[in-house]
């Protein structure tokens, strides 16, 4: 029985190990990292080198995501949900920071204002080669994480402004197949650019509002 077990293991421990696919987190002329022209002017500009950074987040094809990171504002900004990206994946079962290395790594806006190329990242655990949902969540300074971005504007208002793209689907390679591992798939040709943002961070009142008014929601609907 132990031997049959240990066989049992030994098969599928590799499908477990490898069920995985491969993007090249890059985008293109088309897709930029584009930033507020200040925190009074929501016209558009692409991020400077060296100005901001982005970071990539995915998740089997199809993966809810009830809880983004914020929501824009119209002409007031991005009001973010999270302090922490820890906090954020949290509240996302399923959505991870694709492998990279060194893991775990954001990618600087470099080579020209509002292109990134952040390298291979390793998407798991996924259906060998299967497809993705991913996005990319942004911010400026020289902030080399989220954490550190959203604490810098908490304490100095509009030092960074903050975003997150749309959702998008893409195809990933298959680094198992046995006549040779696919090539990752740039992201270029699906990611549709992100727009950074001041911060709006509501007032407390503001959140007691919204809880009041959970509250008497509830209530009414058990009234009914």
């Amino acid at each position: 029985m132990k031997n049959a077990l240990t066989l049992v293991v030994l098969i599928f421990t590799p499908s477990m190990t490898f069920a995985q696919g491969t993007v090249a987190f890059v985008n293109g002329p088309a897709s930029l990292v584009q930033r507020w022209t200040s925190a009074d002017e929501s016209s558009l500009t692409p991020v400077p080198v060296g100005g901001g950074y982005v970071q990539l987040i995915a998740a089997p094809k199809g993966t809810p995501l009830p809880a983004p990171l914020g929501v824009y504002e119209g002409s007031s900004g991005f009001v973010p949900g999270y302090s922490s990206l820890a906090g954020f994946l949290a509240a996302n079962p399923g959505w991870a920071v694709p492998y990279v290395d060194p893991p775990g790594a954001t990618a600087p806006i470099v080579h020209a204002p509002g292109r990134f190329n952040g390298g291979t990242g390793v998407i798991q655990p996924l259906a060998s080669g299967g497809d993705a949902d991913y996005l990319v969540l942004g911010w400026t300074g020289p902030y080399d994480t989220y954490d550190a971005a959203y604490a810098a504007d908490m304490a100095s208002p509009n030092s960074s402004f903050l975003g997150m793209s749309a959702i998008a689907t893409t195809h990933t390679g298959d680094p198992t197949l046995g006549t040779g591992p696919e090539l990752p798939v740039p992201l270029s040709s699906t990611f549709q650019g992100i727009t950074l943002a001041p911060a709006v961070i509501p007032e407390p009142t503001t959140f007691l509002i919204a809880a009041l008014g959970a509250v008497l929601l509830l209530l009414l609907l058990r009234c009914g």
